[in-house]
């Protein structure tokens, strides 16, 4: 079992900004990031806080570090390989992802890990086995503190950044969402994974790209057109909804 190391108040803050602050009851997802380069949890922070025209938050420097919470891998600093530490609390509004902050809880996996279009050299094939161990027992722990379920966690390539957070974290991601955590089994979705959510959509008439089991733009695009035509909720994520009216009308084209 993974403990919590709580460094709210550790990790220096802006010496003047602060985050606006929500109720438990407006979080409604989780979404999982990576930092997107070889640096320990503290570099990340002094990043985000520090102004200057290269700070991607706010030349004006962010308030903290703009997850909630982060999970180490082993580095040069002496990091426990998949320690969990908190950095800001649940009712903070960080900016880790845009129009999801209000009602978004960041998980940071430390580290630099390919992803779409991020293939550079040197760059790592994904997280430890005890980093993604680490994540899913968090968030667990999140799911059942929040009240929300496993449909309820994406990547933040679901919201436009297709390199976070990685190939390997995408992956889990998407195997997590089809599980059904209350009794431990996946959804009767028939739709399992990301190749099946492809070779769906093609079979459909929408073009998700090369069928490589891996959510890139296409298929992000093929699925929010998918929506749009059925006039479902247009997020670009096939949760129940949307998979259940794509298992709807398979069925029908097999019948036909």
């Amino acid at each position: 079992m993974s403990n919590i190391i709580n460094l709210v108040q550790k990790l220096p803050w802006h010496n003047r900004r602060m985050w606006s602050t929500r109720n438990l009851s407006q979080i409604n997802k989780i979404i999982v990031h990576q930092s997107l380069c070889d640096c320990t949890v503290e570099a990340v922070n002094r990043y985000h806080i520090t102004p200057g025209p290269d700070n991607h938050l706010s030349r004006e420097g962010a308030p903290h570090i703009a997850y909630h919470y982060a999970i180490r891998q082993k580095d040069k600093e002496g990091s426990i390989d998949g320690e969990i530490i908190q950095a800001n609390e649940l009712t903070d509004i960080t900016w880790h992802t845009r129009t999801q902050n209000t009602s978004g809880v960041g998980i940071m996996l430390q580290g630099n890990f390919k992803g779409m279009g991020y293939d550079l050299a040197g760059v790592s094939e994904g997280p430890t086995k005890k980093q993604l161990e680490s994540l899913e027992w968090l968030v667990k722990y999140l799911l059942d503190f929040l009240r929300i379920t496993s449909q309820d966690v994406y990547g933040h390539y679901h919201f436009g950044k297709p390199a976070c957070p990685g190939y390997k974290a995408s992956e889990w991601i998407e195997k997590f969402r089809l599980k059904d955590l209350s009794r431990g089994k996946e959804t009767a979705h028939q739709i399992k994974n990301v190749t099946e959510l492809q070779e769906a959509l093609k079979t459909l008439g929408y073009d998700p790209g090369t069928i490589d089991g891996i959510i890139g733009q296409k298929t992000m695009q093929a699925v929010r057109k998918f929506q749009r035509e059925q006039q479902l909720a247009v997020d670009g994520v096939a949760g129940p909804q949307t998979k259940g009216r794509m298992i709807t009308l398979l069925k029908a084209i097999k019948k036909g």
